[in-house]
C-alpha cells in the first residue's frame, strides 16, 4: 500500500484523472447493463404478446451489437462494482495527496 501512496504523491493530478476515469468507466458498465436489462425486457414482453419463448441473454436478443462489455450476471456486476470502488478509491487517495 505504501507503494500505492508514494506514486500517488509523486503524481497526483495523473492518479486524480486516472481515478476519475476508472470510476466512470465502472458506472458506465453498471448503467449499461441496467437500460440492457429494461431493453431485454422489454423485448420479451414483446415475444411473449405474441406466444415465442422469452430470451434469456443479450446476444439472443441483439445479434447485432456487441454485449459483450455489458454485465449481465454477478461477476460482471461485481468487476463493474470494483472498477468504481478502487476509482474512488484512488480519486480520494490523490485529492489527500494534492492538499499535501
Amino acid at each position: 500500500m505504501e507503494w500505492l501512496r508514494s506514486r500517488i504523491a509523486r503524481n497526483p493530478r495523473q492518479a486524480l484523472v486516472l481515478g476519475k476515469t476508472v470510476f466512470l468507466a465502472g458506472c458506465i458498465l453498471i448503467l449499461g447493463a441496467a437500460f440492457a436489462r429494461a431493453g431485454l425486457a422489454n423485448t420479451n414482453e414483446a415475444r411473449a404478446a405474441t406466444q415465442q419463448p422469452p430470451l434469456h441473454s443479450l446476444a439472443e436478443a441483439f445479434p447485432q451489437y456487441p454485449t459483450w462489455l455489458v454485465p449481465e450476471g454477478p461477476v460482471g456486476y461485481s468487476i463493474a462494482a470494483a472498477l468504481v470502488l478502487a476509482g474512488m478509491g484512488l480519486t480520494v487517495l490523490a485529492e489527500k495527496a494534492a492538499k499535501r
